[in-house]
C-alpha cells in the first residue's frame, strides 16, 4: 500500500520468469537486471500499452510497476552503509 506523502515519479515494466528473476524493459537493450536501465516512463497509458505488446508471445509475467520518489531519509542510509568500514 502507498503512503499518501509518496510521490510518484514514473513507471517500470517489470518481467518475471518461472525462476522469479527480474528483469526490466529498455526498448534499446531489451530485459536488463539492474532497474535503474530500465525505461522510466511517465504516463502509465504508455507503459501499459508496451506491456500489452511485451506480453504477446512470453510466458513470464510482465507487468508495470510504480516508481516513487526516493526519500532523503532513504539516500542517507545508502551512504551511510556504503562509507562503513569493511571487517
Amino acid at each position: 500500500m502507498q503512503d499518501q506523502d509518496e510521490v510518484v515519479v514514473g513507471y517500470l515494466i517489470q518481467r518475471e520468469d518461472a525462476e522469479g528473476e527480474l528483469s526490466f524493459w529498455e526498448p534499446r537493450n531489451e530485459w536488463q537486471e539492474d532497474p535503474n536501465e530500465g525505461k522510466l516512463y511517465e504516463k502509465v497509458e504508455e507503459a501499459e500499452a508496451d506491456a500489452k505488446a511485451l506480453q504477446e508471445g512470453d510466458d513470464a509475467t510482465i507487468t508495470v510497476e510504480l516508481v516513487f520518489e526516493a526519500d532523503d531519509e532513504d539516500w542517507d542510509e545508502e551512504d551511510e552503509e556504503e562509507e562503513a568500514p569493511k571487517a
